[in-house]
């Protein structure tokens, strides 16, 4: 039998605290960065483990939606679990865009687990630099 290792002695609060992340464990919730420059905001998903048509993009009012589903893998009969913390489930983030957004020239890519969505500024919105004179 494989057993996770735990350093510290079993004690009443060690169970309950594994009982409760147990609990939190099993819906599963994509970790999200969103990164800007001064040409474009970048948002990227992991997704390990999801098929690509299982995920969906969609922009509407200014929100722009990341819905999907990570699926449970079917096991045999016969397959004990010694141990169990990937999460399966329907997830779902929204992003509230800004007004700088090109909204005409967004563009996804997914790629070994990983969604990068790229919103490129509208030119107005770009930071633009201004010389100075010198008198």
């Amino acid at each position: 039998m494989l057993v996770k290792w735990n350093p510290l002695p079993a004690t009443i609060f060690n169970e309950l605290e594994k009982a409760f992340w147990r609990e939190a464990a099993t819906e599963f919730a994509p970790r999200v960065d969103m990164v800007e420059n001064k040409e474009k905001f970048t948002v990227r998903v992991e997704l390990p483990g999801v098929q690509r048509e299982h995920v969906k993009i969609t922009l509407e009012n200014d929100v722009l939606s990341l819905t999907g589903e990570k699926r449970h893998e079917q096991n045999s009969k016969d397959s004990n679990y010694h141990l169990r913390e990937t999460a399966y489930g329907k997830f779902e983030r929204r992003f509230r865009l800004g007004n700088n957004v090109d909204r005409e020239h967004l563009a996804a890519d997914y790629k070994d687990g990983v969604l990068e969505i790229t919103l490129p500024k509208s030119k107005e919105a770009q930071s633009k630099e201004i010389a100075i004179n010198v008198k």
